[in-house]
């Protein structure tokens, strides 16, 4: 059943206007005004399918009323035909559609015009009323589809994080073993023949090339694959800080505690704490601001 509002003053007219609608053989719920002010009350309240206004009304008229519909977000998108025998002129008919009008008929009303239009106007509400709903339905799913593809690519940051802190702790273990592999064959040198101690102490020093070479290098090389332009983009920010506040960096961004960053990097949780306070001066952060977040942020 479609609710139609009929907003008319003269007694003679409204009554034409009804009857009219009702002799179409259609299921209007008809509602009734008799000024624009009381029509935007019943309006807000009853929200009809289609409104159709007088112009000139006492209290408030046709092209005000108008105006107040449409400027109120639960009746802005009702259709409303505006209906009048004196304010027929081309500048007339151009100010009730700047009000919000999206039709015009002239008193006295004719029926089959009225019908006409009436039917017209309701299709054309069903039609956008329809597009509306289903554009929304697509809009939710876009959203919908939108979340999950950000969740997977949460997922996928968090996995290889995790790949990250894995391939620090084994670079840091791989050069354990280095360190002391360098240690007993610095004691074996002490023990052995000349020969040998010439061979052992050239193994050394490649060792410990391999060592200061490639520790760091590998990690750097994964972690810009997932973090791209971090270190580039902290370099550019601040230019200052030292290859050791990098590495700080870095170990930050991908979420590690300072106790983490303890076991990794061998270094005490004081020793941590006190890097992490420097750090914190040379990125020049206030009292209130949390470096892991900024970090996070670049």
């Amino acid at each position: 059943m479609k609710k139609i509002l009929v907003v008319e003053d003269e007694a003679g007219h409204l009554k034409a206007i009804v009857e009219y609608l009702m002799e179409a053989g259609k299921d209007y719920d008809i509602i009734t005004a008799n000024n624009g002010l009381n029509a935007c009350t019943i309006a807000e309240t009853e929200i009809p399918d289609l409104i159709i206004m007088d112009w000139e009304m006492p209290v408030m008229n046709g092209l005000e009323a108008t105006r107040k519909l449409k400027a109120t977000v639960a009746t802005s998108t009702i259709p409303i035909i505006m209906c009048s025998g004196v304010m027929i002129s081309s500048h007339d008919l151009q100010q009730a559609f700047n009000a919000g009008a999206i039709d015009f008929i002239r008193k006295p009303v004719d029926k089959i015009e009225l019908l006409a239009r009436v039917r017209s106007m309701l299709m054309l509400a069903e039609y956008f009323t329809s597009k509306n709903i289903a554009e929304s339905k697509v809009e939710i799913l876009s959203r919908e589809i939108q979340e999950q593809k950000i969740q997977q690519l949460q997922m996928q940051l968090s996995f290889k994080n995790k790949e990250l802190t894995s391939k620090a702790m084994f670079l840091i273990q791989k050069d354990e073993l280095i360190e002391m592999a360098i240690e007993k064959l610095t004691k074996i040198i002490n023990s052995k023949s000349a020969d040998l101690n010439k061979k052992l102490t050239f193994l050394i020093k490649e060792l410990q090339l391999n060592k200061s070479d490639n520790r760091w290098k590998e990690f750097e090389v994964a972690f810009e694959q997932v973090h791209e332009d971090f270190y580039q983009r902290l370099k550019t920010n601040n230019p200052y800080l030292t290859s050791n506040e990098k590495k700080l960096c870095g170990f930050i961004r991908l979420n590690l505690s300072t106790k983490d960053i303890s076991a990794i990097t061998m270094q005490s949780l004081k020793s941590i704490e006190v890097a992490r306070s420097r750090l914190r001066h040379k990125l020049k952060l206030g009292l209130d601001e949390n470096l892991n977040v900024f970090i996070s942020n670049l």
